[in-house]
């Protein structure tokens, strides 16, 4: 039988509406879990998924390290730790929790079973910087507890209820009664051992006349021998140590043995045989000390040495050959001595410090010296000093200090290492935004690559501090123009001050120094100008005025000192934190970086760079007016010849050094590859040409190539990854076939990147002739090994590059157009195909295939750029400008080169981004049709 199917609309109404509530919730849900997702790989912390049968499942990003250990075949120490935890967990049911050592890092792991579904999941906190922190802990104690243990003297520790907190071993040598002890009184020990109370009714008095006039407070006392021994005597000092908010802590408790004092005391009294006699056994005690013991007085005479201290001066007088130790010293070293001796004269306090000595065979010793105030008998004071050699100390303090420095340069390399999974992480982000999102996603994703964005520049100023300090960044010593460089680097921020509404004033170096040609490293002096006028702009508000100026200062025959200098009408800077802005990670204030952003490291680095440079940056500031930074820099002059190497293209290269080679030609923008396509063709160049990485890669394994043009931005497989699998090519002369990036990006940080993947040289784009050519002669010519490669056995061997060919005839057929347009060309002001000529040498074939291919192609482009308007997928507009830039530049369209540098700026704004798009646009369409889609030859 059929089911009743409703037949009253309001029944039917009502079955619709329960089914789009529960349709709507099924989306909530999975959006939630879409969100949730996400958790596990932008986790910090290392999490695993591993099966009963130790199976890899799952590893996030942080896991890489250990999820590489679990996959080797090798020895691995941290395999079976983790397999274990994850089998153990398993057949108990239950959670467990473990340490684990992997790679010198100490991990906290927690191991939740999943018994049903046959899996643990372990989850890892990286506990390495805790373990270290409590061993250096466990040293010092154990440090402390070995000097206070061997101590000749007692040493205990009261709280303010004047209960033992510590008993040292000399005051009593069972561990058992010194544990027992804690927590108790001295009356308690009174009571317990039939001391007099007297003893314990004194004791609480001086405790507290220490505690009320902060001093140290000294006694002695009597106690009864033992067995019915003689009377023992004890000279005690109570020292008390407050906090910092004055309230008392402790209260340090000396006592010495001078029952032997006394005795002899009583005994010189008797005989001044026996006086002289125990005058020898002090003596003797005295010289038999490890430590230096002195007595000197008011005018700085010494007074009294033992062994130790003469048997030093004595080796110091022989080193230097000189007759008193002081002769020996430096001025310094002594005053330094006699302001200590002073002060405790004044004080009548006693006073710790340390002080080294320049011996005469380059060693240095050092000592710690206490000096305490001794009042004679007949009431003058003089300074009793005991000091002890600490130069072991301080040389395994220096070794400290140094693993330290060792420490920090690890750290500083690794944030390194950081960049590569964050620069993934916001390339995947750039291509999640470009697909079909809501607008909530849409905001998701947009803070996703706000924040990763953000996270990368403090990466890189990370590691740019992390290199300065180490020692490894290296300056770069090229020709530059002075003026120019710096006015380039300042005008994106100046758009910046304008919009966000600052006044810039500034001065042009030129107006001062009309030769500002100079030896040096551009790219850093650029760095250090942009975080000023970063700052100046950060930190004025709207209304405000910005000021920069490059101003001359003084030249030589071989160098030229100039002066740059911002200013800014901002929230300025109080006096006390003007040094310490210049520390790293630090600013002014403790709210700078939730009002304003930054990580506290732009000033650090600008004057380290600036110091490097032989010069020195300084600040003038007043709060709430304003702030100026100036920085003066002396650079060599650039000789003639290195500003004509600068300024001159470079040399054409001999055809026959490439002619007859076979490259491969990877380029996604069919303008930019019909461009290539021709000159290398004109030069009796065989191309193959491939328009993605993977098709490139297919390509290279069919053939034999001299050379691989490899562009970088491609879709799918971009120019890095391709080069990757190139390197790691089983035949190793395949593998080491030179390639040749090309971008439109070509700045010496990313020509480093390129180089650090495998690449051998950069090439920017649009394509100049010249340089192209000298750079694939000069990379045929230094490619190691045969061209031919050899063939695995039972393998094809792989097709061999053709041998050079006969030049064809060059075509002059069409003459060099001059710089005014052509008949052809209604509109000059949109393109000028002069460069288009120079490139193609006058062959109207050549031109005539740019523009038609330029015709054919670009109105995808349009629509692309217009589509990423409309979503405002800055990204995506960006993408197009960069892959329009060398065609716009080979057509001479410089009416929308700003545009294009706008779309690519991280820093402009979006309604900046949004006009030059807007722009950018329409341009290309009037572009499209005022411009020739053919060159007719002349005869």
């Amino acid at each position: 039988m059929k089911p009743d199917l409703p037949t009253d609309l309001a029944e039917l109404q009502a079955l619709y509406v329960a089914e789009r509530t529960r349709r709507e919730q099924a989306e909530a849900t999975a959006k939630r879990l879409q969100v949730m997702s996400r958790i596990p790989q932008l986790n910090p912390n290392p999490i695993l998924q591993v099966s009963g049968d130790g199976e890899l499942l799952y590893a996030n990003p942080a896991a890489t390290m250990l999820a590489a250990e679990l996959q080797t075949n090798g020895p691995s120490r941290v395999r079976p730790q983790l397999m274990q935890a994850a089998i153990q967990a398993l057949r108990s049911g239950a959670p467990e929790r473990r340490e684990l050592l992997a790679n010198h890092q100490y991990f906290l792991l927690f191991t939740v079973p999943v018994v049903e579904d046959g899996y643990a999941m372990l989850y890892l906190t990286d506990v390495t910087a805790q373990r270290q922190a409590e061993q250096q802990t466990r040293e010092q104690h154990e440090f402390y507890e070995n000097v206070l243990a061997h101590l000749p003297a007692v040493v205990l520790v009261l709280d303010p209820d004047q209960r033992y907190r510590y008993i040292n071993a000399y005051a009593e040598p069972d561990p058992a009664k010194r544990k027992a002890r804690e927590g108790r009184t001295f009356a308690d020990h009174c009571a317990a051992t039939g001391l007099p109370m007297s003893l314990a009714v004194r004791r609480r008095r001086l405790f507290e006349r220490a505690a009320t006039t902060r001093e140290l407070v000294s006694w002695e006392e009597q106690w009864p021998g033992p067995n019915g021994e003689p009377m023992l005597y004890w000279l005690c000092y109570y020292q008390p140590v407050f906090g910092t908010d004055g309230v008392l802590r402790m209260m340090m408790c000396y006592g010495l043995d001078i029952t032997n004092r006394h005795r002899a005391e009583e005994r010189t009294r008797q005989s001044e045989a026996q006086v002289v006699a125990q005058q020898q056994f002090t003596n003797l005690v005295l010289d038999l000390n490890p430590n230096l013991i002195w007595v000197r007085d008011a005018q700085g005479y010494t007074v009294f040495e033992n062994a130790g201290m003469k048997a030093l001066r004595q080796h110091i007088v022989e080193l230097a050959g000189s007759s008193t130790m002081e002769a020996a010293m430096s001025k310094e070293e002594i005053q330094t001595s006699v302001l200590a001796d002073q002060e405790v004269l004044r004080t009548g306090r006693p006073l710790t410090i340390q002080t080294s000595i320049k011996l005469a065979n380059g060693h240095t010793m050092w000592l710690q010296t206490v000096r305490c105030p001794l009042v004679q008998p007949d009431g003058t004071t003089q300074v009793l000093g005991v000091s002890t050699d600490i130069t072991d100390l301080k040389v395994a303090q220096h070794a400290a200090e140094s693993a330290a420095t060792a420490r920090e340069n690890f750290l500083a390399n690794m944030s390194h290492e950081i960049r590569t999974p964050l620069n993934g992480v916001l390339g995947m982000t750039s291509l999640l935004a470009k697909t079909g999102l809501n607008e909530q996603q849409r905001n998701y994703t947009a803070i996703i690559q706000h924040s990763g964005r953000h996270l990368l520049n403090v990466v890189n100023d990370v590691l740019d501090m992390a290199k300065i300090t180490s020692g490894k960044l290296e300056m770069e010593q090229a020709a530059f123009n002075l003026c120019d460089s710096m006015g380039s680097a300042a005008q994106p921020l100046v758009m910046q001050a304008q919009e966000k509404g600052i006044r810039v004033v500034g001065a042009l170096l030129k107006d001062s120094c009309p030769h500002p040609w100079v030896i040096g490293d551009s790219y850093r002096l650029n760095q250090i100008l942009i975080n000023l006028l970063s700052n100046a702009i950060k930190f004025t508000p709207a209304g405000g005025t910005v000021s920069v100026g490059g101003y001359f200062v003084s030249e030589t025959e071989d160098t030229l000192t100039t002066e740059f200098r911002v200013t800014d009408t901002g929230i300025g800077i109080a006096p006390d934190k003007l040094e310490s802005i210049f520390l790293e990670f630090t600013q002014a204030y403790a709210d700078t970086t939730r009002q304003f952003g930054g990580t506290g490291l732009g000033l650090s680095i600008s004057r380290a760079l600036v110091t490097q440079m032989g010069g020195k940056l300084t600040v003038q500031s007043e709060q709430g007016k304003g702030s100026s930074f100036s920085f003066i820099t002396t650079l060599p002059k650039a000789s003639a010849e290195a500003r004509m190497a600068a300024l001159t293209p470079l040399a054409p290269v001999q055809e026959a050094a490439v002619r007859g080679a076979r490259v491969l030609l990877v380029e996604d923008n069919p303008v930019n590859r019909e461009v290539a396509l021709l000159l290398l063709e004109g030069h009796g160049v065989v191309v193959d040409e491939a328009a993605s990485g993977i098709e490139a890669l297919e390509l290279f394994e069919q053939h034999r190539y001299n050379v691989v043009l490899m562009d970088i931005q491609m879709p799918g497989m971009n120019g890095l990854e391709a080069t990757a699998r190139i390197r790691a090519h089983a035949n190793p002369t395949k593998a080491a076939t030179p390639i040749l990036a090309l971008t439109a990006n070509a700045f010496r940080a990313d020509a480093d990147k390129y180089r650090a993947a495998g690449m051998n040289d950069t090439l920017p784009k649009p394509f100049d002739e010249a340089e192209l050519l000298g750079k694939l002669a000069s990379l045929i010519a230094g490619a190691d090994g045969p061209l031919l490669e050899v063939a695995a056995p039972g393998a094809t061997a792989p097709e061999a590059p053709p041998a050079p060919a006969a030049a064809p005839p060059k075509k002059t057929t069409a003459p060099k157009p001059a710089r005014k347009p052509r008949k052809t060309a209604p509109a000059p002001a949109l393109f000028d195909l002069a460069l288009l000529h120079e490139t193609a040498h006058g062959s109207a074939v050549f031109m005539s295939r740019i523009l038609a291919s330029f015709h054919a192609n670009t109105p995808a482009s349009v629509a692309d750029l217009r589509a990423a308007l409309a979503a405002a997928d800055w990204p995506a507009v960006a993408a197009v400008a960069h892959k329009l830039k060398p065609s716009l530049r080979l057509l001479g369209a410089a009416t929308l080169t700003p545009h294009l540098e706008t779309a690519e700026a991280e820093a402009a704004t979006e309604a900046e981004k949004q006009h030059a798009a807007e722009a950018l646009a329409s341009g290309l369409e009037k572009l499209l049709a005022v411009l020739p889609a053919t060159i007719e030859a002349t005869s």
